[in-house]
């Protein structure tokens, strides 16, 4: 998170403009009006604005620490400084949001910390979930690691995490990501209700 901490004005200025509308419509059709909402990885705080704004309850997390409190000065909200591997919330939330978030957990680390995020729902919740186009990890010229992701390795992931099915799978690349310059596997989870699937 080094990168981020170094950076994050310069980061916040140039994504807060992003258009993601397109894609908060496909998720928001699985969250019920006013529900609430978990912005995991939550970078300038720029999704946890416009779902306050659509009137949802959120709450928010980064482990950029410069991050954390340039969200909660544009939002209000205390967002957490906290990595995905630390959090243990359950059964709290209708909606989880990691858009291009989970990118940044090592390949060897990402299923237990979707299993987090999944038993952060509540049952029939819905999580959203970004990554670049591609497979298995890599490091970038400033230092940044992203672990790449294709369909089949998701569901590969999916298929050892039995409480909850991909609902929807399909790839962006103008909408909803910085001027096209990548594209995007986007994919939407939802968590089970009762005993199904398991």
């Amino acid at each position: 998170m080094a990168y981020y901490d170094r950076t994050a004005e310069a980061y916040a200025k140039a994504t807060l403009d992003v258009d993601m509308a397109p894609i908060y419509r496909r998720f928001l059709a699985h969250v019920p009006p006013a529900g609430e909402i978990l912005d995991a990885g939550s970078g300038s705080g720029r999704d946890t604005l416009a779902f306050l704004d659509l009137g949802y309850r959120v709450q928010a997390f980064d482990a950029s620490a410069e991050l954390c409190a340039l969200s909660s000065a544009l939002t209000g909200v205390a967002t957490r400084h906290l990595r995905f591997q630390d959090l243990d919330d359950e059964n709290a939330f209708d909606g989880v949001w990691a858009c291009a978030s989970l990118l940044h957990v090592a390949e060897v680390e990402l299923d237990d910390a979707i299993d987090r995020l999944i038993r952060a729902l509540r049952p029939g919740g819905a999580l959203y979930m970004s990554f670049k186009l591609g497979r298995g990890e890599r490091v970038t010229d400033d230092g940044r690691m992203f672990t790449d992701m294709d369909e089949p390795r998701l569901r590969a992931i999916f298929r050892e995490l039995p409480q909850a099915r991909l609902d929807d799978v399909w790839i962006s690349g103008g909408e909803g990501t910085l001027k096209g310059r990548a594209d995007w596997l986007n994919a939407i989870a939802i968590k089970w209700e009762g005993d199904g699937g398991l």
